[in-house]
This record gives C-alpha cells, structure tokens and sequence, in this order.
C-alpha cells in the first residue's frame, strides 16, 4: 500500500524500525521518489490554480490584516497551521487510499462558492470557499486518511478569515454594552459612583469613559477560541474535557475584557486619566490578557482533576490475586 508523501518514514536504525521525521523531511523524502514527485507538484499546480481563482480572497486576506487591528494576528495563521500539519506528520505515514470522490465533492463545492461571490459579492464566502478547496486538494492527492490526519491544520486556517462588517457588529455591539453594564455593577459594588448610559460611563468628577467597539472583547474571543482550539486539539484528553477547553474561550474572554475595563474605570479615578489611554491602555490589555492566560490554565487544572476522579482504576495482578 503505497503512503503520500504528507507523512513518510526516514530509516536510520540498524533493525530498519520507520522513524516519522517532520515535514520538512518528509516532502523531502517524497521529492525524490518519482512516482509521489507527481503528486507533489499536480498538489502545488492546484493551490496556484486556487491561488488564481481566489486572488480576490487571498487580497482581502492581506489587506484586512494590514488595515484591521482586530485581525492583524492573520499572517501568524499560517504559520501556525504549518506547525500543527508537522505534529501530524510526526504520527507517521498515511496509506494512500480513496480520496477522490471527496476531493472532487468538495473541490466542486468549493468553486461554486466562488461563482456564488461573483452573484453576491460577500467576500467571506469567497473565504470559506478557498478553504473548503484546500481540504479538497488534499483529499484529491492524498486520500480520506490524509485528511483525517491534517484536517486540523486546515481547520484553524478560519481564524484567519474577517467575518463580515454586518455579523461583526452584531456580536461586537451586545459584547460592548455587557462589558459597560457588567463594569459599572462591580465599580459600584466597589464604592466608586458609575452611571452607565448605553455604552457610556460616568464617573464621579463628571469623568467620562466611552466603551469602544475596539473594547468590546471580539479581540479576546477571537484570540481565546483560537488557543482553546489549539489545546484542545494538542491535549490527550477525552472529547468532554475537549469540549470544555473549547467552550470556557466565550466566558474567560468576556471576564478578562470587563476587568480590563473596570481597571481602566480605576485608573481613570483614582489615579489619573492620561494614564487610561495610549501606550498605557495597550498595556492594560496585554496584562488582562495574561489574566485570562491564567484562568485557562485554572480551568485546565480543574479539567484535570475532574479526568483524575473519574479515571477507572487500574487492575494489576496483586489486586487480583
């Protein structure tokens, strides 16, 4: 049964036991058998096909990273795809088998997205749609097995991807006055006086703080889902635990994005409002950031002694005898 050369073998010992070697290597490997040379170059025919077909996707890419903050993690993306596809590669070979159905289905479905942005000049289905091409090539040359190795690689890829203007406010503008009414509640249960007027706070000494969109914590949940995603896929932990890791992002994002804002409700109080912006505001949220850090790895921590309790015991032979 022949493997693709996503993830081939490197033998160095002595008793010809397959070693799996990283990705880098592994293409190498590929390249010189001629037979899977033809696979790798009809794959990169392929992505430049796409690349060409996309073109006006793969610009929207770069110019919302360039100009958007809220996505300027975009070009990090790839290359933490690319890592993840090298950890697959390292699980070692993938028998080439079926594939061809799939990847013409989703190949197909694919451009038809594209043909549907030609209609509706929504670039976030052009977006999708490139990504769904992507899954298709490997299916196409690799086989089913290699997409069920790398499917994750592909997945995370959507964290690239700009959601529209339309369904970004809709989650942004709810996010924004949750964080405003939810700040004001703690500050006033602290002892500081705040009157919140829509996305307004009102601090005593007519001191006013607007609650941006920039503040609503889309940044947070968009950077949280992406590592919960990441660790939950990493971890050797049963779905559950997964799913949790995954789902905790919304809650851990909007904590971290409200005690950013009751901090900056704080400065701007007791301390002095030239220090609530600027350089001093990025500074506030590079360390909320760490505080959800920290609450992930909390919330990891329980997870794990939940997995502990509920671990069947191991029966060895003393036990039984």
């Amino acid at each position: 049964m022949a493997t693709t050369p996503l993830a081939s073998f490197c033998v160095n010992s002595p008793d010809m036991t397959p070693k799996p070697v990283d990705l880098r290597s592994s293409l190498a490997t590929a390249f010189a058998d001629p037979e899977q040379r033809k696979r790798l170059f009809g794959g990169l025919f392929c992505l430049v096909l796409l690349g060409l077909i996309f073109g006006v996707n793969l610009k929207h890419f770069v110019h919302a990273w360039s100009t958007d903050e809220n996505y300027s993690h975009g070009f990090l993306v790839p290359l933490i795809s690319l890592y993840f596809a090298n950890q697959a590669s390292l699980l070692g070979p993938v028998k080439l088998r079926g594939g061809t159905l799939l990847g013409i289905s989703l190949l197909g479905l694919s451009l038809f997205g594209r043909l549907i942005m030609v209609l509706i000049p929504i670039p976030f289905l052009g977006d999708l749609a490139l990504l769904i091409g992507v899954a298709g090539v490997c299916a196409l040359l690799a086989g089913t097995d290699a997409l069920k190795r790398y499917w994750f690689a592909i997945f995370f890829l959507i964290f690239m991807v700009p959601l529209p203007i339309a369904l970004y406010t809709r989650i942004a503008s709810p996010l924004q006055l949750l964080a405003s009414q939810l700040a004001t509640a703690f500050m006033n249960a602290t002892g500081v006086p705040v009157l919140c007027e829509g996305n307004m706070m009102t601090l005593p000494g007519d001191i006013q703080m607007f609650v941006a969109e920039a503040c609503s914590g889309m940044r947070q949940l968009t950077g949280f889902l992406a590592l919960t995603a990441a660790v939950a896929y990493l971890a050797p932990r049963p779905w559950w635990y997964r799913l949790a890791v995954v789902a905790s992002a919304i809650p851990i994002a909007l904590t971290a994005n409200v005690a950013r804002v009751i901090l900056t409700g704080y400065i701007m109080y007791f301390v002095d409002q030239q220090y609530a912006s600027g350089t001093y505001h990025t500074l506030e949220g590079l360390l909320m950031m760490g505080f959800g850090l920290s609450l992930l790895r909390g919330g990891c921590w329980v997870l794990d002694q939940i997995c502990v309790m509920t671990r069947p015991p191991v029966v060895t032979e003393e036990s039984v005898s």
